[in-house]
């Protein structure tokens, strides 16, 4: 019973925050300044509205994907840090390099910058779902 709340709850759950916090990352990556007397609580309020939508567009991009790495990680009991790290790492990064998630990246920074945003929604998932994986 408990194997069935962890698919149908906490895996889902996981990854809706692990795009969140991927959208987050991509967000602060290049933020809109800060106006001269707006309130902190406003700017903090419109980043995670923008990367709570973005998370949407995050989760569409790397859906398919992180479907087969939970697939896998699930069935095989795959648990390793590393594991996600470098998968995460490695889908923000192809998302770009392939113009799935806007054009064809032109610079090294922006692939880094995907590929940091992968590495930490990886992390995430990994924190809330992936270290008891096969469980």
């Amino acid at each position: 019973m408990a194997r069935i709340w962890r698919i149908i709850l906490l895996i889902p759950i996981a990854f809706i925050a692990a795009c969140w916090a991927a959208a987050t990352v991509l967000y602060f990556s290049v933020p809109p300044e800060l106006h001269p007397g707006e309130p902190l609580q406003d700017y903090a309020f419109k980043a995670a509205l923008v990367s709570f939508f973005a998370a949407f567009v995050v989760g569409a991009v790397a859906g398919i994907p992180s479907f087969l790495m939970i697939l896998f990680a699930e069935s095989f009991g795959w648990r390793s840090l590393i594991l996600h790290l470098v998968f995460g790492a490695v889908v923000g990064s192809a998302a770009t390099i392939l113009g799935i998630a806007g054009p064809p990246a032109s610079e090294f920074s922006d692939i880094a910058i995907f590929a940091a945003a992968g590495t930490v929604g990886a992390f995430v998932y990994w924190l809330l779902a992936g270290r008891r994986a096969g469980a």
